[in-house]
């Protein structure tokens, strides 16, 4: 299955992780054009918070691209998360 890995802001990170932020939202620029273009969905996107070894990391499928022409973004709608690593799900905070 296809990956695309970028980075996240911890609250984002932090809403995935939980449930509750079901669409991540991308700008509609050239670099993001290209990289969608390469992949099919479904498909796995890694998304770490920082640029550290222990950076808090999670793993979601993308089940559907679409494009808001109107905001001006790409929403990925999250299937799933398939994987969490250095990340307390209880305390909802990095893992130490």
């Amino acid at each position: 299955m296809d990956k695309i890995t970028t980075t996240i802001k911890r609250e984002w990170l932090r809403e995935i992780v939980a449930g509750r932020h079901p669409v991540e939202y991308r700008e509609i620029k050239p670099y993001w054009t290209n990289r969608f273009s390469k992949v099919k969905a479904p498909f796995h996107l890694r998304l770490i918070n920082g640029m550290q070894q222990q950076a808090p990391e999670v793993t979601v499928l993308v089940t559907q691209v679409s494009t808001n022409s109107r905001l001006g973004q790409y929403e990925l709608e999250i299937g799933k998360v398939i994987h969490v690593k250095n990340w307390d799900r209880k305390r909802e905070r990095p893992a130490k």
